[in-house]
């Protein structure tokens, strides 16, 4: 019996750096997914880690696999020929493309699918491949933070249309039998799961058993992420976007700065490690990841 896990990755080198060190503690092998091409079809240069016995890296074709940013087709509704985005689509087959990778799975194997920023606790991967082994699949709720370690949101669910509580129903555990059989696609159970659909089908094992650390690194990073990812501007906050509808340098390095949200009405708050005690590679490695960490007393300064 091995335990895969794959995620794709966009050039996210802290939650990499994170996720490697706590994955390692349960995963057997850690497989990356990486295109030469951002979902937007524009050129960008990849950078995968070497590959090791426990991390396997996969080049994805963007430039022949992806679409371009946008295409004239059919739609259902009038005028019922219109151009569409396609950036949506282009995540679709490189997330997707787990199912080529993962392909020769045993029935009796593991697989967890998740996004390189989601890390499931290494103390609670028990509990996890316990309750994948019971029910074939499920998945957990997960902490989520912004830009920093402790900065957590309180109400994404409540932003994000329809989403689950607690960043539930993103990240899933299922043998390998379960994954060769799956109803549908893993990018089509991942969104299923965003739009609060799966609550009635998969199991969610309940208690916080891991941490979506999401937009952790530099404003650098961050811009790089806005440009290359299928969301579209709009779906973030107002002041993100300048007069020319391009993103607002300052915008974004000011709300970094000061811990607010790319989300219009997501609430973030500080919590120190007395009331959420993190990752234990967080803090087996302060030297390295205490730059994320805000301390709570002096109103939220980077330590």
């Amino acid at each position: 019996m091995k335990i895969f896990e794959f995620c794709m990755f966009h050039n996210e080198h802290p939650a990499l750096a994170l996720k490697m060190r706590e994955s390692a503690k349960w995963v057997d092998e850690l497989h990356l997914c990486e295109a030469n091409r951002t979902f937007r079809h524009g050129e960008r240069s990849p950078a995968l880690p070497p590959e090791t016995v426990f991390l396997k890296p996969h080049l994805f074709d963007g430039a022949s696999r992806f679409h371009p940013a946008c295409r004239w087709g059919f739609s259902r509704y009038f005028p019922f020929f219109r151009k569409k985005e396609m950036a949506r689509r282009n995540e679709t087959s490189q997330r997707n493309h787990v199912h080529e990778v993962l392909a020769g799975v045993a029935d009796d194997d593991l697989v967890i699918l998740s996004d390189v920023d989601e890390i499931v606790d290494s103390r609670r991967a028990g509990e996890v491949i316990d309750a994948a082994r019971r029910h074939g699949i499920v998945s957990i709720e997960m902490h989520h933070t912004f830009f920093y370690l402790n900065l957590y949101s309180t109400n994404f669910h409540e932003v994000w249309k329809h989403s689950p509580a607690n960043y539930a129903y993103r990240t899933f555990a299922m043998t390998g039998a379960a994954f060769r059989t799956l109803r549908h696609s893993s990018d089509r159970l991942r969104r299923l799961g965003e739009w609060g659909r799966l609550h009635e089908r998969i199991f969610l094992l309940r208690g916080f058993h891991g941490f979506h650390h999401s937009w952790l690194g530099d404003e650098q990073a961050a811009l790089e992420k806005l440009r290359s990812y299928s969301h579209s501007l709009g779906e973030h906050a107002g002041e993100l976007a300048g007069p020319d509808g391009e993103i607002s340098h300052e915008a974004l390095r000011n709300m970094m700065r000061e811990g607010r949200s790319l989300y219009e009405g997501n609430r973030l708050e500080v919590k120190d490690f007395s009331e959420i005690p993190p990752l234990q590679a967080v803090t087996d490695d302060l030297e390295t990841f205490g730059r994320f960490i805000l301390d709570k007393r002096s109103g939220g300064d980077v330590r």
